[in-house]
């Protein structure tokens, strides 16, 4: 029977735990280029909107119809579904187009699930599309600065992340007393694209959720 030299067994064991450790960092490494590479590209998006909003504002030279061929280029609503998830948003449009409202917005996240408790400080950011009178697409990204209480180990897990939503859904104007006013109907769905520094789990339930959506504003 053959006898292996202790020194031997423990060199091979340093090495396993060696290669092991640097595994463990590259894919940490890894992970962090990949969600710095999404914040530069978040940045760069909300550069761009703003932007465009300037541009327009400042070289639109007579008055063009907006969406729906409303004489009015901007908008202004609040959700009146996501108060139920304890999300308050306030969302802003402009016409770039007679067929496209460019969006933005702030909103508040205060929700709490199993795994902890919410405190979302959120931008949002968007573009409608319209395709046939009130019917439309929608894409909204909402870029948030999230600390949140986690419950399963009682810390803070403070970052920078990103939701996204796809939705379709129709656009219904109106006069009242002579001004314009409009709801929009938008069932949707949610994903959470990317989020810096996650809490215990929290990969475990990121997955896509619906989002029924009915926001209520005017027009001017």
């Amino acid at each position: 029977m053959s006898k292996t030299n202790p020194a031997t067994e423990l060199h091979n064991t340093n090495d396993v735990t060696l290669w092991s450790s640097t595994n463990e960092m590259n894919g940490s490494m890894l992970n962090h280029t990949r969600k710095s590479g999404n914040m530069k590209y978040i940045v760069k998006f909300i550069f761009f909107l703003c932007f465009t909003i300037s541009f327009n504002s400042a070289y639109t030279q007579e008055q063009r119809p907006g969406t729906l061929n409303s004489d009015k280029l901007w908008g202004a609503g609040i959700s009146f579904t996501y108060p139920i998830a304890d999300i308050y948003m306030l969302q802003a449009s402009y016409s770039l187009w007679e067929c496209g409202d460019i969006l933005c917005g702030v909103a508040y996240q205060d929700w709490e699930i199993d795994q902890g408790h919410s405190h979302a400080y959120t931008l949002l950011l968007g573009y409608r599309h319209f395709l046939w009178k009130g019917l439309h697409t929608e894409i909204e990204l909402w870029p948030a600065y999230n600390p949140f209480d986690s419950s399963i180990d009682g810390k803070t897990y403070s970052g920078v992340e990103l939701w996204v939503s796809a939705r379709i859904g129709y656009r219904f104007d109106f006069k009242l007393a002579d001004k314009d006013f409009f709801i929009l109907a938008q069932p949707s769905i949610g994903y959470g694209a990317a989020r810096q520094n996650p809490w215990p789990k929290m990969e475990k339930d990121n997955k896509p959720i619906f989002e029924p959506q009915l926001i209520a504003g005017f027009r001017f």
